[in-house]
């Protein structure tokens, strides 16, 4: 009876040992099996927020590194796009670091986007003034737009791009971003070595064809081929191209512009071949199409980074509606305000909002300019009229704002004279 009970003992005690010893030699890699899938999970999770440019899902807190551990230093609002540095992913990755900032934000704050469809940063064409600003602490960053971007805690200093009425323009984490005056230490001289344009060019074209699909024999035509040799001037020599909400800041006194500045415009819009937009793109050249919008029913066809729409009116581009006013006595100087008011209105309806207006047939006075200034624009373009297409900052009247015409007959050499 013994020797069974030992027997039984023994197979017991072997059993309890063959249990023990494969949890040491097998338990053991099952459980770091298990957290390596636990890692690997952990890591697609941290990939899936991670890219070269995020966006922030929430209202966020930024983060400085101090002996290795994250203090909070700020916050950004929700919505904002962030680039990220490159870094190594790992389970225990907690926070990523924002280019540019020295900053860090948890990941779980940001959300993964493509590449910005940003075309360019135009503001980096812009001169920045002989200014810089002290802010105070902490700093409140806002957009073009006054929505409110980071608070960082600290100060700044920060030279002048745009000075606006109640807020100046800066570049901050490679952005143009703005801090409003009450935000401001103080601002002080300083030799950012600016110069700026003393005054602007702006060129009008009109009917620009295809001499393959149509004839165009009034001097105001321009050729594909004519209008392609401008543009590839342009761009060879490096000119910026303004579009008109830079040109009404630069007339404002807002923005300084490189000598190498010119604005294009083109009127009418009832010729304007595709081929050209695609010129504009090739090019990289900005231009602003006056359109008269009764003959247009699509306007998608003109979407374009390089081409704005703005109003010509809706059906005020008619010959001799008022005779006796004006060259060609266009309907803006003397029919009906009301009916002015609602074509000017129709026209900026169909053009999501026009601020800039084109006079037809460069024809204009008070009377046109009153009703514009109800109607809501902010500029207003005729022809030369004796200045040879210049306009000044804080000296034109952004109502009777100039333009050099070009003609089919514009020698490639008048051309470049323009540009001086």
């Amino acid at each position: 009876m013994r020797y069974k009970l030992l027997v039984v003992t023994l197979f017991l005690m072997g059993l309890i040992l063959s249990f023990l010893l494969f949890n040491v030699f097998f338990g053991s890699n099952i459980s770091n099996s298990i957290k390596k899938d636990n890692n690997k999970n952990e890591i697609i999770d941290i990939n899936k927020h991670y890219s070269d440019y995020v966006i922030t899902n929430k209202e966020s807190k930024l983060y400085i590194k101090q002996n290795n551990k994250y203090l909070e230093y700020g916050k950004v609002n929700e919505g904002i796009t962030l680039n990220l540095e490159k870094q190594s992913i790992t389970s225990k990755t907690k926070y990523f670091l924002i280019s540019g900032l020295n900053l860090y934000i948890s990941y779980n704050d940001v959300d993964a986007i493509n590449k910005l469809n940003n075309q360019f940063n135009r503001y980096k064409n812009y001169i920045p003034f002989n200014n810089n600003i002290v802010t105070k602490n902490p700093t409140i960053f806002y957009d073009e737009d006054n929505n409110y971007v980071y608070t960082i805690n600290k100060s700044f200093d920060l030279k002048v791009i745009i000075k606006d009425n109640d807020r100046y323009g800066i570049e901050y984490n490679n952005k143009l971003l703005y801090i409003n005056k009450d935000n401001i230490e103080k601002i002080y001289d300083n030799d950012n070595n600016s110069t700026n344009k003393q005054r602007l060019k702006t060129l009008t074209y009109h009917l620009i064809y295809n001499k393959d699909k149509t004839e165009c024999k009034i001097d105001i035509c321009q050729s594909l081929e004519q209008f392609e040799s401008h543009l590839k001037y342009l761009r060879e020599n490096d000119y910026f191209t303004l579009k008109l909400n830079e040109m009404e800041m630069y007339l404002d006194g807002k923005i300084n512009i490189p000598e190498k500045s010119i604005v294009l415009t083109i009127d009418d819009g009832t010729v304007f071949d595709l081929e050209a937009l695609k010129l504009l793109e090739k090019y990289k050249v900005n231009a602003t199409m006056f359109v008269i919008t009764k003959y247009h029913d699509n306007m998608d066809v003109y979407k374009s980074d390089y081409l704005d729409l703005e109003s010509h009116t809706n059906n005020m581009h008619n010959q001799y509606e008022c005779k006796g006013y004006g060259m060609q006595g266009g309907g803006i100087l003397c029919l009906d305000e009301k009916y002015v008011l609602d074509d000017l209105k129709l026209s900026q309806d169909k053009l999501n909002g026009s601020k800039y207006f084109a006079y037809p047939f460069f024809d204009f006075n008070d009377r046109a300019i009153n009703l514009l200034k109800q109607a809501g624009f902010r500029l207003a373009f005729i022809g030369q009229y004796n200045t040879d297409g210049y306009s000044y900052p804080n000296q034109t009247d952004k109502y009777k704002v100039p333009r050099k015409t070009i003609f089919s007959t514009t020698t490639m050499d008048e051309f470049i004279s323009y540009l001086e």
